[in-house]
């Protein structure tokens, strides 16, 4: 007999066998069970995570004329459970990725008027909807909205911002999640017990960890697993399965980084790399571990979490005991930083080796970065210096914008929020002849020549010993002074 994958042998066929979306099992089900079917659903969520699994499920369940006698389940015995595929005509597979034209969705159109052979309902399912055409969606938007009573839509998608709001807004959305880790191992066992594999925890383990949430991607490595060894299936034999770095060799790494020890990074790099390592899995197997780390540096119930076996529990534990947190979140930062950078790197090795470096030589506990970006902007400002109890303000003074700068927080400073905001709304320029030139709108023209130009002829002069000049600009809005004077009320009265 041909050899069928896991992931298909395993497909769940009842709700109770799909796992890790307990929050839509329990409405579809009731649904079902009180009869309270919806025209149009759409299940959305990260690849192998169940949406097409439970689109099926739900659709013979509908058509189960026992599935209320079975908890909502469809029963397996009737003839619409019975009839898979191409047999049974009241239940339509279509793939949008392949089939995404106008004509499709006219051809849906057509043919959703006739009436189901065996059961209540005609279910369409189709499959990565978001991949059909703005003619398509088009074209089967009045049939979403109006569809004959015994019309049943199901779209699947792992794309749900791709789909037309006019759409979404038409069906009942069910949001499917990433499966806890925990649940995929229990998965796992089920499956290996049935198949009379041997296996240590900390393999299964392994396995649920690389699925990442999805349990079709788990269920697949599982597989992979499944004949690497005639004998028990260890930790190892997954590591070597998944072509991840060994726990001994990134940990090895990992000491040498947190220790900055320069010679010993690059040795290890350059061992790991040599071996066949590509750099961004190394990177990955890198953060993974120090992810680990911290949690066995923070965690009481750190092993439970990680499930790994004693011995390298114990590495980590030791290790971990080295090092601070805020050392491992800086370097968790990093790395994970650097996953995007190494695909466009055209030297990936020297980016990850400096990326090391730069975290070994950090103690974690100062943001480097964030600090060298506040000294630039120090830069480019006035710097406020105490001298005789008085602010000088120290600006380049052949650079009427840094006058600026310097006039205004020498105002702000002295706490007049009219002629603070006036500053938003005005044009500055150095002329030929060394005077301060303000070119502004109506209002603060105004402003400036009845009330503050004295003020302000003072301020420049800290910096300049040219002269004050004012000109109108109609070019310049009046907004900023409005909004000043609004804030101040209407009662605003001003020195003539």
């Amino acid at each position: 007999m041909k050899y069928v994958a896991l992931y298909r042998k395993y497909r769940p066929a009842t709700f109770d066998e799909v796992i890790g979306q307990d929050h839509i099992i329990i409405t579809l089900r009731n649904q079902i069970l009180q009869d309270k079917i919806s025209h149009a659903y759409l299940f959305t969520g990260t690849r192998g995570t169940g949406k097409t699994s439970t689109a099926k499920i739900f659709a013979r369940a509908v058509n189960c004329p026992y599935a209320k006698e079975h908890n909502g389940n469809p029963c397996g015995k009737c003839n619409v459970c019975e009839s898979v595929g191409s047999q049974n005509l009241d239940i339509i597979e279509m793939d949008a990725a392949s089939n995404n034209g106008v004509d499709y969705a006219r051809d849906i159109r057509e043919k959703v008027q006739y009436p189901p052979v065996n059961g209540r309902y005609k279910v369409y399912i189709i499959d990565e909807v978001h991949m059909l055409s703005t003619g398509a969606f088009n074209a089967l938007l009045k049939t979403l909205e109006e569809p004959p009573a015994h019309a049943l839509f199901i779209l699947c998608t792992t794309e749900v911002h791709k789909i037309p709001a006019t759409i979404l807004s038409r069906c009942m959305r069910f949001d499917f999640r990433l499966v806890p880790t925990q649940t995929l191992a229990e998965l796992v066992c089920g499956i290996y017990d049935k198949e009379g594999k041997k296996y240590d925890k900390a393999a299964v383990a392994a396995i649920a960890q690389a699925g990442e949430g999805s349990v079709r991607d788990t269920v697949s490595i599982a597989d992979r697993c499944l004949s690497v060894s005639s004998d028990v299936l260890s930790y190892n034999d997954v590591v070597e399965v998944l072509g991840v770095s060994s726990k001994n060799s990134i940990a090895s790494l990992a000491r040498a980084v947190l220790s900055n020890d320069t010679a010993a990074i690059l040795t290890e790099t350059n061992k790991l790399v040599s071996e066949g390592k590509d750099v961004a899995r190394l990177n990955k197997d890198l953060s993974l571990y120090m992810r680990d780390l911290l949690t066995v540096k923070v965690c009481d119930n750190a092993n439970a979490i990680l499930m790994l076996p004693q011995d390298l529990f114990e590495g980590l534990r030791e290790l971990a005991e080295t090092v601070s947190a805020n050392k491992l979140i800086y370097a968790i930062q990093k790395l994970v930083e650097l996953e995007s950078g190494l695909k466009y790197a055209l030297s990936p090795l020297m980016l990850f080796e400096a990326t090391a470096l730069k975290i070994a030589s950090s103690s974690g506990d100062v943001d480097y970065d964030g600090l060298e970006r506040r000294l630039k902007r120090l830069e480019l400002q006035p710097q406020n210096i105490s001298a005789e109890n008085k602010s000088v303000y120290v600006v380049d003074k052949t650079d009427a914008k840094s006058i600026w700068r310097g006039v205004t927080m020498s105002i702000d400073a002295k706490g007049d929020p009219l002629l603070s905001g006036v500053w938003r709304d005005v044009k500055v320029e150095l002329d030929g002849l060394g005077n301060f030139v303000i070119k502004c709108s109506e209002g603060a023209y105004w402003l400036i020549e009845n009330k503050y130009k004295k003020r302000l002829q003072a301020e420049v002069a800290e910096f300049i010993d040219g002269n004050l000049i004012v000109k109108l600009d109609k070019t310049v809005s009046d907004g900023e002074l409005d909004r000043q004077l609004n804030n101040l009320g209407s009662d605003v009265k001003f020195d003539k």
